[in-house]
């Protein structure tokens, strides 16, 4: 007596796949070995930045895009449990829009996303948060720093020196 087999319903078959998504299951995975990326891949050396009051700060960022065209770079700060407040956006390096008072004339944004914060106050201490968006690319790259701020500290002896004489 012949049995006659038949075919699996299971799908493991690879013909039970259909073409359009092999191809993009192939797709992926070139994609996944390439290391193309379709957005912006922000990165840091450092996650804490440590200033004092009158000296500056340096928030040192660089980004990575497949796209040549320039990007647009947004800085924010979140103090506390306060909502974030835009400290300075550009377009490559071109700061767009207009600064708030407590930031005119004290920033710098380089074209690898960094930001330079000049004449450091107690108030500019928090958590910074930098997102670069290029118009070609889909994903926008984000990292955050958080910047500690220190008083000017003065020598006692100094301070008494000078008083005594």
């Amino acid at each position: 007596m012949k049995v006659e087999r038949k075919p699996s319903s299971k799908g493991d078959n690879y013909r039970d796949i259909p073409p359009l998504l092999t191809l993009f299951g192939l797709f992926l995975l070139l994609l996944l070995f390439t290391g193309e990326a379709f957005g912006v891949n922000v990165t840091s050396q450092t996650q804490v930045v440590r200033g004092t009051v009158g000296r500056e700060a340096l928030l040192s960022v660089s980004y990575s895009s497949s796209s040549s065209d320039r990007p647009v770079i947004k800085w924010q700060v979140k103090k506390d449990k306060v909502k974030p407040v835009t400290v300075v956006q550009s377009i490559g390096t071109e700061i767009i829009g207009n600064l708030r008072p407590e930031y005119r004339n004290r920033i710098l944004v380089f074209e690898n996303g960094s930001l330079l914060l000049h004449n450091l106050q107690l108030s500019d201490e928090g958590a910074y948060e930098v997102e670069i968006s290029i118009t070609d690319d889909t994903f926008t790259g984000e990292h955050y720093i958080k910047l500690t701020v220190d008083g000017i500290q003065t020598n006692f002896f100094q301070c008494q020196n000078l008083t005594s004489r």
